[in-house]
Parts: C-alpha cells; structure tokens; sequence
C-alpha cells in the first residue's frame, strides 16, 4: 500500500459525539431529521440510517469507520498497548521497533483478531507501525541513554524520601538561604570532545571523519561548585603530571588554579586544598554556616581532615544517597551537558585555526576556560537545584514514573539498610505519605489522567538494591485481569520483569545519606579507619611470620643440600654448584634410607621444576630468597665461579 496515501473524500468526517446526541434528539421527538441534521452538523442519509439501527436495537452504539479499513485493535486496547509500552520504557525495558511488530503480531494472533500482518515473518507490517504511531503521538521513537543497574535500583522513593527529610532538618536548623546552598562536583575534560555533532556530507558516503587530537587523549580533572542563587566558584584543574607549569593557568576564568597529580584526578589532599579555597569564597563561618551538597566518593567522605576542617569553620557537608547523582546533583542535572558542547565547539574551532596542530595539556586550560565562561550562567545553576528539588526545597519534584527503574527489584528493604541519619535530633526521619495500513486517521486522544507526585512508599514501586543475581528470575506482575484482550495481553506476552522476592540478599555495607559533618558519622569514620588499620597491621604480621618461615626453610633446604654434595656455603656469598657428570652404571645399589634421606635433602630448580638429584649440570642459588636453579635456567655463565644470583621473583 502507499505509505504516503491522501484521503480524497470527505465522508465520515462528522463527530460521533454529536451523531449520538443527534439520534437521541430525533428518537425523542424533539427534531426531525433535517433539523437534527443542520443543528448537529451530521448528514442527513446517515442519522437516518443509525436512528433505524437504534430502534431496532436500544444497545447499539454508533460505530464509525473509515470504509473498507478498519484497524486491528479496538481503541480500548490500542491504549492499553500504549500504556504498556511506557511502562516498560519508564523501567528501562523499551521496546523496538521489532519488538513492537512482533508484539502485535501475537496479539492479534493469540487474541483471534482478523489482521493482515505478515504470518511467514511473524510480524506485523511497517505501515501498521507508522499509523500506530500516527494515532497515538504520545509516542515517538527515541535512542535510549545507557542507564547502570546501579543507577536504576538505587535511585528509589525510601533513599530519595530519606535524602529530602535530612536535606529539609539541615536546612531549618542552620536556617539556611539560596545564597548560602553550594553543589561540588568533578568531570573529566580530555582532548578529544566527548561526542561529535551532525556535519553536512556526501549522500550515500560510507564513513565520515571527524579531526581529534589523539587516539585516546589524557584527561584532566576539573572541580566545579556553583550556589542555589546562581554563583560560581572558579574552577580547579587537576593536571596528570608531577612537576606544576605555569602554562596550565593561561587562559583559565579569573580565580581559578591548576594542580597536579600523577593520575590526574581527584585526592583527598588536593579536595582539602580546595575546601580550604571554598571557605574563604563562601565566607563561611560557625555563626553562619553554609551546606555543601556532595557525592559518596572517598575523597569526600573518607577524610577525617578534610571533616575536622569543615566543623571549624562552619561547612555542612551533606552527602547524596549512592547512584542518584544522575537526578540529585544540580551540576550533573544542568551544568555539565553544556559545558560539555560548548567545549566540543571550542576544541573544533581550535583545530580549524590550527591546521596541521593537535590539543595538548597545554591549550586544555584555554579551551576549558571559554566553555566554562559560556556554561556558567545563574540561570543554568538556579535551574539545576530546581529541577533536583534542593532549593526550593519540593520532595514531590520526582513523580512515580522516576521510580519506576526500582521497581524491577520489587523488594522491601530492612531498616538496618536506610537507618536514620538526622543527627543529634533523636527522632525518626518521617517518610511523606481492527488493522489500517492507512496513515491517515486522525490522532487518537487518550483519556485525561492527571498523575500526583508522591513518596508514597506504599506503592507499587519500591526500592531496589546494589546486587544482581546470578540468574535473573523475570515474574508478570500478578492484578485483576482488567485487560481489553480477552486471550492475551501485552503483559502475559512479554512481561514486565520483576526480581521474586524470595531471593536472597547479599549482606554488602551499603552507602546511605548523612551529615558528613556531624558527630555521629565522624565517630563512625573514626572507628572504620581505626579497624581498616587494625586489619591492614594484621595482614603485615601475618606476611612477616609467612616470609620468615619460608625464609627458615629455604636455608635447611640449602644447608641440607650442601652437605649432601660436600660443600658448605659460605654466608653473605652467592655460592654457584657445579656438579660433575655421573657416570651410568649397570650395578647400582642403594638402602632404603639413603633414598629417603636424598628425598629429603632434594630441590627443585625454581624455574623448570626439575629435581636437583635428576640434574647433570651446574646450581645457583638466589641470594635473596635462598632458592635453587640450573645455571642455563638463571642465564649464568658455567665457566665462572664468582656469579652472583638474584632471581626475578626477589628483584
């Protein structure tokens, strides 16, 4: 069929809302039917023809269609296939466009819908799927950002319910003010732009280049902060080098600075050197204290300093819950997509009035600076606590559609998982409570459902967790069977996945969200670097006394071996064995204990294994740790007798 049809006639183009008022108006006696027909804007031979049908049959209900076409599914489960194709794109399980042909063709199938879908492929045709879409424009096809398990099971109402209670505690207690409401967070900035836009080429052209400075560019760290009332710190730059240069600076934003480190990103020395920066930018004090909203990275929350320093001078370090930065972080919400384009632009026009030259570490500081100085408008940073629901402070900013990618691990959590982070309050933290290949026809409206904003942890979404079984057990989701199709329904067909409840937990230390700066958690820190030292010096014991044993046996084994051959090592010397041909004799008798002793007594050459009373040529012995091997083995020279030994397992 033409995709591109164009329907010529106006027949049927009257509302059936108004045919049905119509009928009523004639069968009650009201109006005849020319009237009826000029007041409803129907035509005449057609109310007349339905007002028949009516008498005959009081139930009739006014069926209209579009000739000899008519669609494959009724409207009624037209909207539950809508419904349930964004369901399933809300959990993170969108289905393509294969996915949805196939899913028609066993609808119609399984259901006993006359259609005309392709039965040798199993699927229903394109057309079918452009006037799908054409009636529903709610729909559209899109490509689907990459999303971690993660990021999907952690971002749940009981974590982001927990988050919005602190983050509501801290604030009344310190009275706090946009002004005073800081978000710090670090990105990566390489050579190479991190995604190439559209460019107009040749039509039917296989491949089409794009110029980059490397194959693989190094990246530098930049730390950015910006406040709930639209100010921005000037950034730092983290450089992957050891010695500092001046050039690193030239053309960064006013204030800002570079550092150096061997790998380039962030440590818990240089986060200190910039929370010493912050003070002084945010003027913060004990009397006026400020909130500084960061991630759960170690260099954050893992520094008893970098906590000690912010009590003193009046920073309230307030940490995400894990894997929801993607929604909770202002920088990652608004900021750091632009910046991103606007340095991508930067780095292509550099290179177009540089022919022939590469970025390096060098033009990184001036090519960041212009992006970051397009990129830092109060409106972006304003946007982004908005958007996250920090300032002005709304725990209903997500709807229950945001936590649908949690619901896959439909689960409820212990509460030993989330305990209650507000400290020095003393109490709970309160969670809020038939088919047309045509593609014509006009859009299809779906009734008006307007959806609450809610933390209701009572629904059907609940929060996930940071495991993944081994085997993922997929269950339907298990309501009153309240679907249009009478056989099988999209559900039964594929079904939304859902992890049983009945699997078992891994008993993992989970992040959560806390107040980095108050009593309580440092106390917890305090005791988690007490036990990680504890550990890390009864591990060191343990390798000594390991060491030393070896160390004790490995000599036994050499004095051992020396006597046997008569000659006796000389300490602080690399002794080399030389061992003279045995000759082979037919008549050789030995007892029973002079093999035992030999078996003893006998030595493996540490590279080939092979035993010393089976060897014909010369031994070294490793001065290091006193073990043997063949002359060929270690690469030594027979004919001298001063080599000295020192085997790649000990250097």
């Amino acid at each position: 069929m033409v995709r591109n049809y164009t329907r010529k006639t106006d027949r049927q183009k009257w509302d059936k809302n108004a045919m049905s008022e119509a009928i009523e108006a004639v069968i009650s006696g009201e109006m005849g039917f020319l009237k009826a027909a000029r007041q409803f804007n129907v035509p005449k031979s057609s109310l007349e023809r339905y007002v028949n049908k009516k008498k005959k049959n009081p139930e009739y209900k006014v069926d209209k269609t579009d000739g000899k076409f008519k669609n494959v599914f009724s409207v009624e489960q037209e909207f539950e296939l809508v419904k349930y194709l964004k369901s399933m794109e809300s959990r993170l399980f969108g289905l393509t466009m294969k996915d949805l042909r196939s899913l028609a063709f066993q609808l119609a199938e399984r259901n006993g819908l006359n259609h005309r879908f392709d039965k040798s492929s199993g699927l229903a045709g394109q057309d079918w799927v452009k006037g799908f879409l054409s009636r529903h424009p709610t729909l559209s096809i899109r490509t689907p950002e990459s999303t971690s398990g993660a990021r999907a099971m952690g971002f749940n109402k009981i974590a982001v319910s927990q988050f919005f209670s602190l983050l509501t505690e801290t604030i009344d207690k310190h009275k706090l003010t946009s002004e005073r409401i800081y978000n710090v967070d670090e990105t990566g900035v390489s050579v190479n732009p991190k995604c190439q836009s559209k460019v107009i080429a040749l039509k039917g052209k296989r491949q089409v280049g794009a110029l980059t400075s490397a194959e693989r560019g190094e990246t530098v760290t930049a730390t950015v902060c910006m406040s709930a009332s639209g100010s921005y710190m000037p950034p730092m730059l983290i450089f992957p080098r050891i010695k500092k240069k001046q050039e690193f600076e030239l053309g960064l934003p006013p204030g800002a600075w570079s550092e150096t480190h061997a790998t380039g990103w962030m440590t818990k020395e240089l986060f200190l050197s910039w929370l010493s920066k912050f003070i002084k930018f945010s003027g913060a004090k004990k009397e006026s204290p400020v909130l500084l909203v960061v991630d759960g990275h170690s260099t954050h929350t893992k520094n008893l300093e970098l906590i000690d320093m912010a009590r003193e001078n009046g920073v309230v370090l307030l940490c995400l819950p894990p894997h929801t930065s993607h929604k909770l972080q202002p920088l990652d919400v608004t900021f750091y997509n632009p910046l991103s384009l606007y340095y991508g632009e930067e780095i292509k026009k550099w290179l177009r009035c540089n022919p022939g030259k590469v970025v390096t570490l060098f033009q990184i500081s001036t090519l960041f600076g212009a992006a970051f100085l397009r990129a830092a408008s109060m409106t972006t940073a304003i946007k982004g606590f908005v958007e996250t629901g920090i300032w002005p402070t709304d725990p209903n900013v997500f709807t229950d559609a945001d936590f649908l990618p949690a619901a896959t691990t439909d689960i409820q959590l212990d509460d030993k998982d989330y305990p209650s982070e507000v400290p020095d309050q003393g109490s709970d933290v309160a969670v809020p409570e038939k088919s047309s290949t045509s593609t014509t026809q006009q859009a299809i409206e779906p009734p008006s459902k307007k959806a609450k904003p809610s933390l209701d942890m009572n629904l059907h979404s609940r929060p996930g967790c940071s495991w993944m079984p081994d085997e993922p057990i997929f269950t339907p989701q298990t309501k009153e069977n309240t679907s249009a199709f009478h056989s099988a329904s999209p559900e039964i067909l594929i079904p939304i996945p859902l992890i049983k409840q009945n699997v078992k937990r891994t008993n993992r230390k989970r992040g959560k969200t806390v107040v980095l700066t108050d009593s309580p958690y440092k106390n917890e820190l305090k005791e988690a670097i007490a036990e990680k030292a504890r550990i890390e010096k009864e591990k060191e014991r343990k390798k000594k006394e390991r060491e030393m044993k070896a160390m004790s046996k490995g000599k036994l084994v050499a004095k051992r071996l020396f006597e046997t051959k008569g000659t006796i090592a000389k300490p602080g010397k690399k002794i080399k064995v030389k061992v003279e041909k045995r000759k082979q004799t037919e008549n050789k008798s030995t007892d029973s204990d002079s093999d035992s002793n030999e078996e003893e007594d006998d030595a493996e050459c540490l590279y080939c294994n092979e035993l010393y009373s089976s060897s014909n040529e010369g031994w070294i012995a490793c001065q290091v740790c006193l073990k043997w091997a063949h002359n060929s083995c270690a690469g030594i020279d027979s004919e001298e007798d001063e080599d000295i030994l020192i085997c790649e397992f000990c250097q």
